[in-house]
């Protein structure tokens, strides 16, 4: 899969910009500002609908601007599509797939698959587990429709037992209705448990050997789950029933606690994940360098999950991705991009690297 053209009509620093890309490597250069994280950026909402970064739509919109438009053209291998994403103040967002307009903004999620890295994600992703259950969540979203529809149901429950629970706190509703909504939450809330239990055991081997390569073996990466070893396959991951029964028992086992807090202490939104180091808490013991190694040991894991589960590569966006990485890490990199159909690098105007002649050159002039 590729991205083939990308037109922004406006798009934050940009009134407008269209650019062409080829197939293999392709190198964005320019000077801080110019704009080049914000193409990436771009090229993420054609994926997800929304902001990779995490920001609200309306800080898309360029300063005394009302409205933002993102139209794009990909390649599967067997046929082009084309999406596009508006957004106005008064209009709220609206997608387009293959000129046909999508109810909701969800259905365009999986059509186009992307992989994206950025410097501040090494800060936010590694440091704080609400970070790192969103980049979980984005990669089976795209992997899977069914696990976004349980993350959006999940998400409206939740609402509605944390309103319960703030009524039942001041003593204006029914204790009875706790346990209704536990176990309507326990139910899509066992399904994505297994859902990251099934992806993070499916991604624990390409981390592993992926950050082998740029440790040179000195040590290894590994991925724990709330606070605890993976199982070791598919098979050993408990089921949808057990799940659930382990979620009804946590819902249930301080329910004074939660009436005073004014909200649900246990589930899906409050889970972690994290990463190690010869089996240390690498947030805890890792150096910027090696945090920075495991983050995109994670990426080339996501490339290979979601090939698998589609049949098609996704476009591996890696913005600024040699700051702060030696020569042997950045040549790593590079040669791990090498198996990838398409992969979309920015860097300043000297990468810091030495990249492949075949990569295609755009650059953003003053």
């Amino acid at each position: 899969m590729r991205i083939c053209q990308i037109h922004l009509r406006p798009f934050r620093n940009f009134d407008h910009l269209d650019l062409d890309f080829g197939a293999g490597g392709v190198l964005i250069i320019g000077d801080n500002g110019r704009g080049k994280s914000n193409i990436l950026e771009a090229i993420s909402y054609l994926s997800l609908g929304k902001s990779i970064r995490g920001a609200r739509d309306q800080q898309a919109i360029p300063h005394h601007g009302t409205w933002f438009d993102i139209r794009g053209m990909w390649d599967d291998g067997q046929r082009q599509h084309q999406a596009r994403v508006f957004y106005s103040a008064e209009e709220g967002k609206r997608v387009f797939l293959d000129g046909a307009p999508l109810q909701r903004v969800s259905e365009l999620v999986s059509q186009f698959n992307t992989v994206h890295f950025s410097p501040e994600d090494v800060a936010l992703v590694l440091q704080f587990s609400a970070q790192r259950r969103r980049l979980l969540d984005i990669l089976i979203s795209q992997a899977y429709s069914s696990y976004l529809q349980n993350l959006q149901r999940y998400g409206r429950v939740l609402t509605q037992r944390n309103h319960l629970l703030r009524q039942l706190g001041q003593r204006r509703a029914d204790s009875a209705e706790a346990g209704v909504w536990a176990s309507q939450l326990a139910e899509p809330g066992a399904a994505i448990r297994r859902s990251r239990l099934e992806a993070l055991v499916e991604l624990a081997p390409t981390l592993k050997s992926s950050y082998s390569g740029f440790s040179t073996g000195r040590e290894q990466a590994g991925i724990i789950y709330q606070d605890a070893e993976l199982p070791a396959t598919l098979a050993a991951i408990p089921s949808t029933d057990e799940l659930r029964t382990t979620l009804l028992d946590q819902l249930h086992a301080d329910p004074v606690k939660e009436q005073r807090a004014g909200y649900t202490l246990a589930g899906p939104h409050r889970d972690s994940f994290g990463f190690t180091l010869d089996g240390e808490s690498a947030e805890t013991y890792g150096s910027q360098g090696q945090l920075k190694s495991i983050l995109l040991s994670w990426k080339m894991a996501e490339s290979r999950y979601l090939q698998t589960r589609s049949g098609h590569q996704p476009v591996v966006l890696f913005d600024d991705v040699f700051s702060e990485l030696d020569e042997m890490r950045a040549q790593q990199l590079l040669t791990l991009a090498e198996d990838f159909d398409q992969v979309i690098l920015t860097a300043p105007r000297n990468p810091g690297a030495e990249i492949p002649a075949h990569y295609q050159r755009i650059e953003l002039s003053n």
